[in-house]
C-alpha cells in the first residue's frame, strides 16, 4: 500500500471528525444527473455574498467502492481536481480534497478546500453535503466561473486503504457540462393564460449524410390578436440525442393573405430554397446542451394578430458522422405565448465572423485565435439613440472551439466582456441569461474572438456549414428590436487573394490561381512560415463588413476596405 505523508493522514482525520451524519433539510437551486443510469444526482446553490457553492451529492453506491467527483478543464481524467469519498472498514467516512496529475495518478491535496456540512447513509449509497468557494487560491483546485464547467466523476472498488495512487483513467468514469455559476435572476412568473404549440419536423428520415440541413414549411396556430412569445425550448425526440445539432424557427415575414411554398427536404448549405426568402426572422433557436429560453418580464417576441402571417421555416441541421441509416426524426421547438404583450419587442443579433471560406484554421494548431468585428460606423447606423440591452447570448463554433468571448468597446475603452466562455464546448451551446442587461449604444464597438484546437486535424478547417468546417459566432438576445440584425465581418478579397499570391511566389506553395478558397487552403504546405504569414494577414488586413438589416439587405454605407481597428 502506498502510504500518505503523515501531514495528509492528520488532514483526514480532521477530516472524518468534522463530518455530521444528521439530515438537513436545505433546498438546491439547480440539478442534474452526472450519468445516464442516475446513480450520481448533483444537486447546487450559488451564494454570491460569500463567493461559495453549496453542493448536495446523492450517490447510488455499495460500501465496498470509493468515488470521486469535481472538475477539469475540458471534461479530462488528469490534472483534475476531485474530491474523494469512501467508508473504511470501521465505517468511517472519508471526504478527502485531493487533485489527479499529468498521469492521471489520483493525490490527496496538502491544502482541504472542500468542507463537508453533512453526510448520511441511505438505502444502496450515501447523500453528502458539502461547500466550496469559488476560488479558493489553490494550484490543484479548478477555479469556478461563470462559463462551462465541466463535471467529472469515477468509480472503483476499493483494493487498500485508500484510493490515493490509483490511476483514475482506467477506472469506470463520467462527464456531464454544466453552468455552475448561473446569475442570481429573479424567478419569472408566466402569465395566466399562457399556452403552448409546438413546430415539430415531420417524421424526418435523417439522410445517411454527415451534414444535412432540413428544412419544413409550417402553419403556426391562428391568432386573431398580438401575442409575445416568452418562452421556447427544445423538443428532441427519443433516440435523435446524437443527430440533432441546432434548429431554428424563422417567421415568414409576408403580408396577409401571402402564401409560402411547401418545402420539406434538405436544403442548400448556403441560403434558402427558392420562394421562402421571406423566411428570415428568428423567433426560436436550439443547439446541444441548451435549456429552454426564457424573456425578462419586460421583452417578448410577437407572433399573431390580424397583420402577422402565419407561416415559419423549421431549419435542422443534422450531425449524422457515422452515416447512420434509419433514423426518423420529429424534434422541433415549443413556444409559450401570451396575450399580455410585454413593454419591448425582443430581437436576436449575430455577431462574429461572416459564414464563409475566407476564414481557415491551419491543421496541427493548439490555440489559434480567430476575431470577427461589429465595428463603431455599423453600431451608430443601426441602434437607436437610446441603445440596447442585451440579456442574453449564445456563443457557436463548430468541433474545434475551445474558447470564445466578446470584448465591449466605447470610444476606444474596454468595457467588461459581453460574454465569455474559457471552457468552450460545442456539445453545450446553451443560450446563457447574463447577470445583468449589458447597454449597448451607437458607435459601440463589438469583437467576437474564438479560439481553436486543431492538434488532431492534417488538413487545414476552412469555414463553413459543415460539422467539420468552423464557425465563429454570438447570438445576442436584446430589447428593442431594431433592423440591425447581422454585424459581422470577414477578411477582405483583394487582401486574402495577395496572401495566396504570395505564398504561391514565394515558392512556400503550389497554389492555383483560379481555384476556390476552400482548395487553395488545402494546398497550402503548413509551417511554422506560412502559419505566421496567414495570423499576420488575419491581423492586419482591412475588413469586409456584413452590416445587414433584417431584410437581408446591407445599411446604406461603403463596408468595403474597413481599417482593422486598433487600440
Amino acid at each position: 500500500m502506498k502510504r500518505l505523508p503523515l501531514c495528509i493522514l492528520y488532514v483526514l482525520e480532521m477530516v472524518c471528525g468534522s463530518v455530521a451524519t444528521h439530515n438537513t433539510d436545505t433546498r438546491y437551486d439547480y440539478s442534474l444527473h452526472l450519468d445516464p443510469k442516475g446513480y450520481y444526482r448533483f444537486e447546487w446553490s450559488v451564494d454570491y455574498n460569500r463567493n461559495t457553492v453549496l453542493i448536495r451529492l446523492t450517490a447510488k453506491v455499495t460500501p465496498s467502492s470509493w468515488f470521486a467527483i469535481g472538475f477539469s478543464d475540458y471534461g479530462q481524467l488528469t490534472n483534475a481536481d476531485l474530491v474523494t469519498f469512501w467508508t473504511d472498514t470501521n465505517n468511517v467516512h472519508h471526504f478527502v480534497d485531493s487533485h489527479t496529475n499529468w498521469d492521471g495518478i489520483l493525490h490527496a491535496d496538502l491544502k482541504q478546500d472542500y468542507h463537508v456540512t453533512a453526510v448520511r447513509s441511505i438505502q444502496g449509497g450515501v447523500v453528502i453535503e458539502f461547500l466550496r468557494l469559488f476560488d479558493s487560491h489553490d494550484v490543484y483546485d479548478y477555479q469556478l466561473d461563470n462559463g462551462t464547467t465541466h463535471l467529472i466523476y469515477v468509480e472503483s472498488s476499493i483494493q487498500s486503504e485508500t484510493p490515493f495512487g490509483s490511476d483514475v483513467t482506467s477506472i469506470p468514469h463520467g462527464l456531464q457540462r454544466t453552468q455552475i455559476l448561473k446569475p442570481d435572476l429573479p424567478r419569472i412568473i408566466f402569465p395566466d393564460d399562457t399556452w403552448t404549440f409546438d413546430v415539430l419536423a415531420p417524421e424526418v428520415l435523417v439522410p445517411a449524410k454527415e451534414t444535412t440541413y432540413w428544412w419544413h414549411t409550417t402553419v403556426l396556430p391562428s391568432l386573431p390578436s398580438p401575442h409575445h412569445i416568452i418562452k421556447y425550448e427544445g423538443v428532441i425526440s427519443e433516440g435523435s440525442e446524437e443527430f440533432v445539432h441546432h434548429m431554428e424557427v424563422f417567421h415568414c415575414e409576408t403580408a396577409p393573405g401571402v402564401e409560402i411554398p411547401y418545402f420539406n427536404g434538405p436544403g442548400l448549405s448556403e441560403g434558402k430554397p427558392k420562394g421562402l426568402g421571406a423566411c428570415r426572422k428568428v423567433i426560436g433557436a436550439w443547439a446541444m446542451g441548451a435549456q429552454a429560453m426564457v424573456y425578462p418580464e419586460e421583452a417578448g417576441v410577437p407572433v399573431g394578430g390580424p397583420n402577422s402571417s402565419r407561416f415559419a421555416l423549421l431549419e435542422v441541421h443534422y450531425n449524422n458522422p457515422r452515416k447512420t441509416a434509419g433514423h426518423l426524426d420529429r424534434s422541433g421547438i415549443r413556444f409559450s405565448v401570451t396575450s399580455q404583450l410585454h413593454q419591448y419587442e425582443a430581437g436576436i443579433m449575430e455577431l462574429g465572423l461572416e459564414y464563409t471560406n475566407k476564414m481557415a484554421i491551419p491543421p496541427r494548431q493548439n490555440q489559434f485565435h480567430l476575431s470577427g468585428y461589429c465595428i463603431g460606423e455599423c453600431t451608430n447606423v443601426g441602434l437607436p439613440s437610446d441603445g440596447i440591452k442585451v440579456f442574453a447570448s449564445q456563443l457557436h463554433t463548430h468541433l474545434t472551439g475551445k474558447k470564445t468571448y466578446t470584448k465591449h468597446y466605447r470610444r476606444g475603452q474596454e468595457l467588461p466582456d459581453l460574454n465569455r466562455d474559457n471552457h468552450y464546448s460545442p456539445h453545450f451551446q446553451e443560450i446563457r441569461a447574463l447577470p445583468q442587461p449589458v447597454l449597448i449604444m451607437p458607435g459601440d464597438m463589438l469583437i467576437h474572438t474564438c479560439i481553436y484546437d486543431t492538434k488532431t486535424r492534417p488538413k487545414a478547417t476552412v469555414g463553413g456549414f459543415s460539422i467539420s468546417d468552423e464557425m465563429c459566432v454570438n447570438y445576442i438576445h436584446y430589447y428593442p428590436k431594431t433592423q440591425l440584425e447581422v454585424c459581422k465581418s470577414s477578411v477582405e478579397t483583394r487582401t486574402l487573394d495577395a496572401f495566396f499570391a504570395f505564398i504561391n511566389d514565394s515558392g512556400l506553395s503550389t497554389i492555383k490561381s483560379n481555384a476556390g478558397y476552400r482548395d487553395k487552403y488545402t494546398h497550402v504546405e503548413w509551417t511554422p512560415v506560412t502559419e505566421n504569414v496567414l495570423e499576420f494577414m488575419y491581423a492586419t488586413s482591412p475588413l469586409s463588413m456584413q452590416c445587414n438589416q433584417s431584410d437581408g439587405e446591407r445599411f446604406p454605407g461603403d463596408w468595403g476596405h474597413i481599417p482593422i481597428p486598433l487600440f
